[in-house]
């Protein structure tokens, strides 16, 4: 019996195991991503001016399987190509698009797509509605790297320049270049130094126009941008127009005429500039003969421009609209896939739900069979393990009785050993003492017998003699103090290596007299006995006791011996 239904929960658990596999199988199969490296061939298509084919493809390569990052990075390098090729209105729908994927927690690209939005509407005209989305931006993000916070204030410069707001203008081009002069970004700061100077020109202030475009292409030349100084030899040209140096004036802006505009996005603009200067300089000039010939080939860019703004503004209506049409179509089909989705995850979920019921029903019917059994296991189990318990008591008993046996062990050979030292000191202490009992009863006998010599000599001449004068001396000599106290030093320095060390480390001004005396009193001699080792009077050994009892901070109630043993000294 047990063993049927063991077969039958294997079973079920082999179908669900199945089941799940072949799901995941399914899902992984649909996300599985497809190559996309594609997006740099589509956007040369927008170079080619290759429109419909370029909406088409990026269209479908942004409906993949990207991340979140791929898609906002490709839309904002898709806005910028078709800003280069001047389809502003499509370069705004992609830099929104890609806004469109960022999240609360994401600022991937955020300063940059908002740049793109007001750069086009810079080129569009719309100079309130580019600073609008410039004053949003900085809200959004309020710590910028100091690049894009560079850009960011020429951009607003570039605006306020372009509505006529020339000293506002000027601040904002004075703190782009505040930062790209600290850290030393020369292609931004020469535009910079390019937009100051043209806001001074169109204020009449010739001199200080002059100043900044001579920055200008200063920076240029280094750099060899070659496309730049195109540019700037035109700011050069309308400031010696405005100067009333036609000449000068015609000279600049046919130097502009010397370069290969060719790959230049802005070359009709550029071209447009530079013949509308030619054929003013020569009107004032007099020269109406070349000033209409400049008019002729301004009209013709002008007219080039005007054509191709209409042009592409109409195929970006038609593809916008093409956009829209095709989203709502997206829209449907992707309800309907979800819809679809929904209904196959609803019906999986209640397989699986249906297959758990069955597993769960047989695993509550085997624990049911296995609970008798198991109960009687675990009463066997209960008993073994209040055996092994009872076991571990004792056995933890006796380990404990056996460590607190060789902790008692240890403290007993520890005590046995502190008691030989101490009997070793005082074996020492007393071998010292009895040396300087020795002393002692040397320096009486010498001075005994030095005395009866004395009175010897006061009843004979033989005091006179030499042999008199020998045993004088040999006795005098015995008598030196000095040899003794060596003698002693080095015995007592052998049992008490470190004290005249601490006493002079702790009190510096000590004499050696009171050393001596405190190695006597170390040694627990008596103020008798070291009066004779000194070969002075108990009295004078009291003051000395005094002295050094003061020296050594020792209080009236403690003796000497103790306060050596409690300082370890």
């Amino acid at each position: 019996m047990l063993k049927s239904i063991k077969l039958i929960y294997l079973t079920n658990f082999l179908l669900l195991v199945v089941f799940m596999t072949g799901i995941c199988k399914r899902s992984y199969a649909q996300a599985k991503p497809e190559s996309t490296n594609e997006l740099n061939y589509y956007i040369e298509f927008i170079e080619e001016n290759k429109i419909e084919k370029a909406e088409e493809s990026i269209r479908t390569y942004l409906e993949s399987d990207l991340s979140t990052k791929e898609k906002i990075k490709s839309c904002y390098n898709i806005a910028i190509a078709y800003n280069n090729n001047q389809y502003y209105n499509l370069s705004i729908e992609y830099s929104l698009e890609g806004l469109g994927y960022l999240n609360n927690n994401s600022k991937y690209l955020l300063p940059q797509l908002y740049q793109a939005i007001i750069i086009n509407h810079i080129d569009l005209g719309n100079y309130d509605l580019a600073e609008s989305f410039y004053w949003v931006s900085s809200k959004l993000q309020a710590e910028k790297e100091k690049n894009i916070e560079a850009a960011d204030f020429n951009l607003i410069g570039e605006i306020h320049r372009l509505k006529g707001m020339y000293k506002s203008s000027i601040k904002y081009f004075h703190k782009a270049i505040k930062i790209n002069s600290a850290y030393n970004y020369v292609e931004p700061l020469s535009i910079n130094y390019n937009n100051i100077g043209l806001s001074f020109l169109y204020m009449d202030n010739i001199d200080s126009s002059y100043f900044y475009l001579n920055h200008s292409l200063h920076l240029i030349d280094s750099l060899g941008l070659a496309l730049r100084k195109s540019a700037i030899n035109v700011s050069f040209g309308e400031l010696y127009l405005k100067k009333g140096n036609y000449t000068q004036a015609i000279n600049y802006f046919r130097k502009t005429l010397g370069f290969d505009l060719s790959n230049h996005p802005d070359q009709n603009e550029i071209l447009r500039d530079v013949y509308k200067g030619l054929m003013e300089s020569y009107e004032l000039m007099g020269d109406f003969e070349n000033a209409l010939k400049n008019y002729k080939n301004y009209i013709k860019y002008e007219t080039n421009i005007i054509y191709y703004k209409q042009n592409a503004l109409i195929l970006q209506n038609q593809i916008l609209s093409d956009r829209d049409a095709h989203l709502h179509q997206i829209n449907l089909t992707r309800s309907k896939l979800d819809l679809e989705k929904k209904i196959n995850q609803l019906i999986s979920i209640l397989l699986v739900i249906a297959l758990l019921m069955v597993v769960l029903l047989s695993y509550v019917f085997m624990i049911r069979i296995k609970k008798s059994k198991q109960t009687t296991e675990l009463e066997l189990q209960k008993n073994e393990i209040q055996a092994l318990e009872l076991e571990k008591t004792k056995l933890s008993k006796k380990n404990l009785e056996f460590e607190l046996k060789q902790i008692e062990q240890e403290q007993n050979l520890k005590k046995i050993e502190r008691i030989r030292l101490e009997e070793k000191v005082q074996s020492q202490n007393r071998e010292l003492t009895s040396q300087a009992i020795h002393l002692m009863s040397k320096n009486e006998v010498l001075s005994s017998i030095e005395q009866n010599i004395s009175k010897i000599s006061d009843k004979a001449d033989i005091l006179s003699s030499k042999f008199y004068r020998e045993i004088k001396f040999i006795i005098s000599d015995s008598l030196r103090m000095d040899e003794d106290w060596q003698i002693f030093r080095r015995h007592f320095t052998e049992v008490h290596p470190l004290f005249f060390e601490n006493l002079k480390t702790n009190y510096s001004n000590i004499t050696t007299d009171e050393l001596k005396l405190c190695a006597y009193l170390k040694i627990q001699l008596s103020s008798k006995e070291i009066a004779r080792l000194l070969n002075i009077t108990t009295v004078a050994v009291n003051k000395r006791r005094n002295r050094l009892r003061k020296k050594l901070e020792i209080s009236s109630n403690d003796d000497f011996y103790g306060f050596f043993l409690r300082k370890e000294f």
